[in-house]
């Protein structure tokens, strides 16, 4: 995407914005549906006023697990809310201290480029900012049938932790993604990597509406990376026979967590990608290059391209 960006420009989408820990914590309303994004604030972040450039260049997995982001914390109810709500005693006096640091230029340079992170959802048309697509069976899906219950959210939250290890590490950039949408529902991340592996009954135990999200939301986490191995499989499998899923059921639901993880990659990129790309993608997520190839021209008719 590339248009100039104004923190006059997207005033009017802003529906909530705080400052913690140095971040603002932002929520923008677009066509009706609420994207949640943060930035870091920096002092003369621009010296030229509100004007800043949107042209940002974020790599393929940074886009990815910004839009994974946004819709883990739309499920968890994490993100701003949640984590801003826990902040008590000296860390808040901390931030009223901090926050007479920033000027008001440094603070609408920070929404600026929260909005940036999560700009390649919308088109800019007429003077007005449009989401770029229709919802994906998987975004469907999710808005239909919201985690409402914490057992179920914090389930998901075991097995997103539990998934992450399946590697036998969790890399500081996979901590910092987990921060960003865990709250007092699911457990903080240190809490969590305490947790006792995921159990037949725990599955069971999650509400009957909520199994099938929960599982394929799963799978589209542990998609996001790219680097799908055979641990990961043995690990979903496993997931998928303790939840009770037919093997037809589980086939569905990795299927529409495939389709989203292609959809996502190919507007994290900006544009189509080619078949070879395409089909190196589809070979790191463990999806037929057919069905990759079925989804990036579904996802184009959508967008009426």
């Amino acid at each position: 995407m590339s248009v100039e960006i104004t923190y006059k420009s997207i005033k009017g989408l802003l529906v909530d914005e705080r400052m913690e820990k140095g971040k603002m914590f932002c929520v923008f309303e677009v066509e009706g549906e609420r994207f949640e994004a943060d930035a870091g604030i920096k002092r003369d972040m621009s010296k030229t006023g509100e004007r800043v450039k949107s042209i940002v260049k974020m790599n393929m997995i940074s886009r990815m697990r910004s839009s994974f982001n946004r819709i883990l914390r739309g499920v968890l109810g994490g993100g701003m809310a949640g984590n801003i709500g826990s902040q008590v005693g000296n860390a808040v006096v901390s931030e009223k201290s901090r926050e007479m640091v920033y000027s008001k230029a440094d603070k609408e340079g920070a929404v600026v480029a929260a909005f940036k992170r999560i700009a390649f959802n919308f088109n800019f048309e007429e003077g007005k900012w449009t989401i770029a697509r229709k919802l994906s069976e998987f975004e469907k899906r999710i808005r239909k049938t919201p985690l409402t219950a914490p057992y179920d959210k914090k389930t998901l939250a075991r097995l997103l932790i539990e998934m992450a290890k399946a590697d036998g590490s969790i890399a500081k950039e996979e901590k910092e993604f987990f921060q960003d949408f865990l709250n007092e529902d699911t457990g903080s991340f240190s809490e969590l990597m305490r947790t006792p592996p995921v159990t037949a009954v725990d599955c069971q135990e999650v509400s009957k509406e909520a199994k099938e999200n929960v599982y394929m939301i799963t799978v589209a986490v542990a998609l996001a990376d790219r680097e799908f191995d055979d641990s990961e499989k043995a690990k979903l499998d496993e997931y998928a026979e303790m939840f009770g899923f037919r093997p037809h059921e589980k086939e569905e639901l990795i299927r529409f967590a495939q389709d989203y993880t292609v959809e996502t990659a190919i507007l994290s990129s900006g544009t189509e990608l080619n078949l070879d790309e395409l089909y190196e993608f589809a070979d790191n997520i463990g999806m037929p290059r057919a069905e990759a190839q079925r989804a990036q021209i579904r996802l184009s008719k959508r967008l009426n391209v």
